[in-house]
């Protein structure tokens, strides 16, 4: 909506003659006024505004009339004049927060776009036409075309969803949110839209998983400059986006790659004085992660006990237990240090 549409909606609604859509249209932009918060509109944008705004103002006090007149108009002046401000910042944050979700579907108008919406309180699980699926968590809503294009699958989310893709090396899958777009060919994954208390999350499972900033996020270009460097994600790594950064760390409940790609393992998990160089080595291939120590003293320590049906970090907190030492994730790896 422009200036002028804005003008022409806030008089007539002033006025009484905009009609009862209008009107409730008019009354949830007072109540985003209240609600919405604009920290994400770039300075320069809410500058022009204002320039623009105070432009009109003084355009209308350079008009003939008296000077008691205009000294008698001038409150109401600033008072439209803000609110039309206002309507702008509301106006442009809304357009911009629906920017990516509205690029997605215009870049797919070709297609036979469906949307669900997982009202439930349990999982839903939705068979995509190449036979990858989605496990939808409540309240997420995913976009996905009835029937892929030819040369790639791509589906927009809301929300929550773990992704099982069937490997198509000549036809991409793409995930995208408000944040991020995800490119696998063939993997499982969890993407995380970004909510007030947490940031945009890309967690995998199997495979190899491509992340980067959308670049459809806003309705202002971000310089090359400004958008987050993509990132490659394997098993039990994921990435968290901020701020146009996006960092590598993993996963909360790391799982054997094994039991991930539902494939037979010889490892053991219980230890008869078996050094700790090796331990780490066996847990470091088991979940492919690095672990690693950075005291030459603690390699040389031997640990007994049976780690087997234990997490990855209660395994290293029995492990560190005996040993008088403390382990720390940096990054993608595990560094364990003396105490």
């Amino acid at each position: 909506m422009d200036q002028k549409s804005f003008y022409d909606l806030l008089s007539r609604y002033e006025s009484g003659d905009c009609t009862e859509a209008e009107k409730l249209w008019v009354d949830q932009w007072y109540h985003n006024l209240n609600s919405r918060n604009f920290k994400d509109l770039p300075s320069t944008a809410l500058e022009e505004m204002q320039r623009n705004a105070w432009q009109h103002i003084n355009t209308i006090e350079r008009r003939p009339a008296t000077a008691l007149k205009i000294k008698w108009l001038w409150p109401k002046v600033v008072i439209a004049a803000s609110i039309v401000v206002a309507f702008f910042i509301a106006g442009l944050y809304l357009v911009n927060y629906n920017h990516a979700e509205q690029s997605f579907l215009d870049e797919n108008v070709d297609l036979n776009l469906i949307s669900k919406t997982n009202e439930s309180n349990h999982n839903m699980v939705i068979a995509l036409s190449d036979k990858s699926t989605v496990a939808l968590k409540p309240k997420a809503t995913i976009i996905y075309p009835k029937v892929f294009a030819a040369n790639k699958r791509t589906v927009y989310l809301k929300g929550n969803a773990f992704f099982s893709v069937s490997k198509n090396p000549k036809k991409p899958f793409l995930v995208y949110n408000q944040k991020l777009v995800v490119r696998v060919l063939g993997t499982s994954f969890w993407v995380k839209s970004a909510t007030d208390n947490l940031p945009a999350q890309v967690a995998v499972r199997t495979g190899k998983v491509h992340v980067e900033e959308n670049q459809k996020s806003s309705l202002f270009d971000f310089s090359k400059k400004k958008l987050a460097e993509p990132i490659l994600l394997t098993p039990n790594q994921k990435g968290v986006f901020s701020e146009h950064h996006l960092n590598k760390t993993l996963v909360s409940n790391p799982i054997p790659l094994a039991e991930a790609y539902n494939i037979p393992s010889s490892l053991s998990y219980n230890f008869k004085e078996e050094s700790v160089q090796e331990i780490f080595k066996t847990l470091s291939e088991a979940y492919g992660i690095e672990i690693k120590s950075d005291n030459e003293q603690i390699s040389t320590y031997t640990f007994t006990g049976d780690l087997s049906k234990k997490g990855l970090y209660e395994q290293l907190d029995l492990i560190c237990g005996t040993l008088s030492s403390k382990y720390s994730i940096q990054g993608t790896r595990i560094v364990v240090s003396k105490n």
